[in-house]
């Protein structure tokens, strides 16, 4: 399961970038309005790591039990609605600004969360995507001002997160996994963001917002998604689940 992922993401982010090289560098003057860039060869690259990743986990979702279902449909909800309250953190965290231009960013990583505590808890292919994606969705349907973009974004900031658990083969959701996955995630929101709002940040600039993220995601939504699944656990609100029964078994989760 996880091979199909991992290679799904290595040949759309590879593409994606072949066709960007032969677009501006193969071409060149011939493609109007196209130039190399090294921002916008990696904006693509994680692009098309983020489809290709949601690509491979697609078929996943089918095997699911209807319990799973529901439980990622309902934390979607729920941080759909926190995500929409957050914007009073995130606007409260622009006097950061005023010491380092991006260091507001380290406030980010909470839009993150649903996707890493869904893998967290279900231990499944398509858990982060979905849940992330999802919870982008009821933000957006809440009335969020960022509008449809916020679809874009949880999609590939899901899809960044599910990349990481790919590549472990869903077998390791320990703290430093779920902290990876994070910072995957804030690699994915940078990428979408700059797309439609900060094309115009100078690279000193794009590069403090992104080691913010990094941090931010590893942190507020890796290290505080465990907390949360950790505690969910104890109480015995998930002991139908994945997280519940492999921690029981003492053995990786199942694939």
């Amino acid at each position: 399961m996880s091979e199909r992922v991992v290679t799904r993401a290595l040949l759309v982010g590879a593409f994606t970038l072949l066709v960007y090289y032969i677009a501006a560098v193969v071409r060149g003057p011939e493609v109007e309005y196209i130039a190399w860039n090294p921002v916008h060869a990696a904006v693509l690259t994680v692009l098309g790591l983020a489809a290709g990743a949601a690509w491979g986990a697609r078929a996943h979702l089918e095997r699911w039990r209807t319990l799973e279902v529901l439980l990622v449909a309902n934390l979607a909800l729920v941080f759909g609605l926190l995500f929409l309250g957050w914007t009073m953190v995130w606007d409260a965290a622009k006097a950061l600004e005023g010491l380092v231009p991006g260091l507001r960013d380290l406030s980010y990583g909470f839009w993150f969360i649903a996707g890493i505590l869904g893998a967290y808890i279900v231990r499944k292919p398509g858990a982060a995507l979905a849940t992330e994606t999802l919870a982008a969705l009821a933000e957006f349907l809440a009335g969020s001002q960022w509008g449809f973009t916020l679809l874009i974004s949880g999609l590939v900031q899901g899809g960044m997160a599910e990349l990481v658990f790919a590549l472990t083969g869903y077998r390791r959701y320990d703290l430093a996994t779920l902290m990876a996955a994070g910072a995957a995630a804030g690699v994915g929101s940078l990428v979408v963001d700059y797309l439609f709002w900060y094309s115009d940040k100078t690279l000193p600039v794009l590069a403090i917002m992104l080691v913010a993220r990094l941090i931010s995601g590893a942190v507020l939504s890796g290290w505080l998604g465990k907390a949360i699944g950790d505690a969910l656990a104890r109480a015995g609100a998930l002991d139908a689940f994945a997280i519940a029964l492999e921690e029981a078994k003492g053995a990786p989760a199942q694939r």
